[in-house]
């Protein structure tokens, strides 16, 4: 229902597509120093603590590609209405 909104006019595609883009950055980076700040916790293993950190990464690539395709969106948009 939301993306039925945005599919509108680009000028709201445009800013939802780089709030994606900046929450997919903003977990890659969680993931990324995961390792660093987590607490050691007894007996949780690295299996654990690796599928954590690979769907944390899993969701930031997730949120910054749907973020690329709604920006492509709103460019052929854009240009479609130019012409």
């Amino acid at each position: 229902m939301i993306l039925r909104t945005l599919t509108k006019t680009p000028e709201r595609i445009i800013p939802a597509a780089m709030a994606m883009v900046v929450a997919g950055l903003s977990f890659l980076m969680i993931g990324i120093n995961l390792p660093r700040f987590s607490p050691p916790v007894p007996h949780q293993g690295t299996d654990w603590s690796d599928f954590f950190r690979g769907a944390i990464f899993g969701f930031g690539f997730v949120l910054e590609t749907f973020g690329v395709v709604l920006a492509a969106k709103a460019a052929a948009i854009k240009k479609r209405d130019a012409a």
